[in-house]
């Protein structure tokens, strides 16, 4: 009897060491259940699998440092919480996973001791997670192109369905995230960049929001503008916050009339989607057929002037034969309409639309009567040098 009651008492004794953690069916796994401190540096044990479930948050508290010892493997949970106050050490071969929430991430240290042949570095990881561009919350497939890269190694493409990486805590995480122009999906047309990457906003989503760093800086293997990055401190979920709510910037194209001096520009009566800023900008839905014609003054020539349009990569003159295919990525009439209207069938990006050579009817006239004197003069010349060349000539014979 008094042997039954040691080995109940020892079994006792072995819980109250761990309070917070509860064994599975393997002897080797553990899971934390309900939140507490860590209280011993030598806890954990080797070739021991520890879990930080859902909804709890263990606590390394600020006088001892706990030791991640060969083989062990601690991992936090989505949705749990590591809260490291002190210090953390993972020994050769241990490994910290984070898929949840970690705080003071500076705290982690890393044994660099030289390895043995076949030991396995150790590891501290955290996971961060690319969303799905074609889900419900982003819906930006076809829209965006995402590469990351973290410490010293090169760019992976993220694919459209999204994924899940694991990147070492407390290194430099770099995310490129590229907005495509609608003509980049046909790869027969050659690759620009026009859109500012730098107006999306990227975070890091887990309790709080992360906000990444924008990098100006031109790459040109993927042709983006610069980079997003941050300092990996804990797991979480990548946001394209612009998206959330506000995709003005993506479905939203800007037209600018330049003014000048007996003309205006005025777009058609029937588009009542149109916007205006306050700097009298049009706003148009993107792929929205767009139409304008150029008014005169009365007093100012109605025939002469030339229409042009900037898209972004040139300056495009709607009276040249053929200029249209070679700078513009839309079709569009070089003459209006038979009611003066230029029609665009879509606007794909934005434009600046100018008017060059409008005169007035009283300059031209001027003008005109100018080269009538100037061709009367020239024919008063022409028929006195015949006349010299004639009288010369008969008096030689």
């Amino acid at each position: 009897m008094k042997k039954v009651l040691s080995i109940l008492l020892a079994a006792v004794m072995l819980a109250c060491c761990m309070p917070f953690a509860v064994l599975a069916d393997d002897p080797t796994v553990h899971h934390f259940i309900e939140s507490d401190f860590f209280t011993a540096s030598d806890q954990l044990q080797s070739g021991h699998t520890y879990y930080i479930d859902d909804g709890v948050k263990m606590t390394v508290p600020s006088n001892f440092t706990l030791f991640i010892p060969a083989n062990a493997r601690l991992e936090v949970t989505e949705g749990g919480t590591l809260d490291v106050k002190g210090s953390i050490v993972v020994m050769k071969s241990g490994s910290l996973y984070c898929y949840g929430t970690l705080n003071g991430s500076a705290n982690i240290q890393l044994n660099t001791d030289p390895l043995g042949a076949g030991e396995i570095t150790p590891a501290a990881m955290v996971q961060i997670r690319f969303p799905d561009l074609n889900s419900d919350e982003v819906k930006l497939l076809g829209k965006l192109r995402v590469w990351y890269a973290y410490g010293d190694g090169s760019y992976e493409q993220v694919p459209d369905g999204g994924d899940d990486v694991f990147v070492p805590v407390n290194t430099r995480l770099k995310i490129r995230a590229h907005i495509l122009e609608p003509h980049e999906l046909d790869v027969s047309l050659p690759k620009r960049d026009k859109y500012d990457d730098a107006k999306m906003a990227l975070q890091l989503h887990d309790k709080n929001d992360i906000p990444f760093e924008y990098v100006k800086e031109v790459d040109n293997e993927t042709n983006c503008d610069g980079y997003f990055t941050i300092v990996t401190s804990t797991a979480g979920d990548i946001r394209y916050a612009n998206w959330d709510n506000e995709n003005t910037f993506l479905t939203i194209k800007r037209i600018v009339f330049s003014s000048g001096e007996g003309y205006e520009c005025v777009p058609a009566a029937a588009q009542d989607q149109l916007m205006k800023t306050e700097d009298g900008t049009l706003c148009v839905k993107y792929g929205q057929p767009f139409s304008f014609k150029v008014e005169l003054d009365e007093a100012y020539d109605m025939s002469s002037y030339e229409v042009y349009i900037y898209n972004g990569y040139g300056w495009l003159n709607l009276k040249t034969t053929g200029e249209a295919s070679s700078l513009s990525l839309m079709e569009i009439e070089a003459e209006p309409d038979a009611n003066g209207y230029y029609n665009i069938p879509a606007v794909t990006g934005d434009l600046t639309i100018s008017v060059r050579g409008v005169m007035k009817n009283s300059t031209i006239n001027l003008i005109g009567s100018l080269l009538d004197t100037f061709k009367n003069i020239f024919n008063m010349l022409k028929e006195f040098f015949e006349g010299m060349k004639d009288l010369f000539g008969g008096l030689g014979g």
